[in-house]
């Protein structure tokens, strides 16, 4: 009995871990910190040719540093954020 209950537990926290990784790091970081890289890099990263859709982002890796830039605006915005609402 205890085996199942740790393939189930083994298993949520592999969906968990899924949804961080791929849906919050490789969209919504990525799409933050796309136009951050353009405005930083005066439009050379990343190229046209880079540019990583959602269906296609697990498998290259040409977005991550996009994804970290956005995930790093994510940060000092809600650091910001909860400095100056004093949350």
């Amino acid at each position: 009995m205890d085996d199942i209950g740790e393939a189930i537990g083994r298993g949520f926290f592999r969906a968990i871990g899924y949804i961080l990784a791929e849906i919050f790091f490789g969209t919504i970081c990525y799409w933050v910190g796309w136009p951050v890289c353009k405005i930083l890099t005066f439009g050379k990263y990343p190229s046209s040719k880079q540019v990583v859709y959602l269906d296609d982002y697990s498998g290259q890796r040409d977005g991550f540093w996009c994804s970290a830039i956005g995930l790093l605006v994510i940060i000092v915005l809600c650091v910001f954020v909860f400095q100056h609402f004093n949350v």
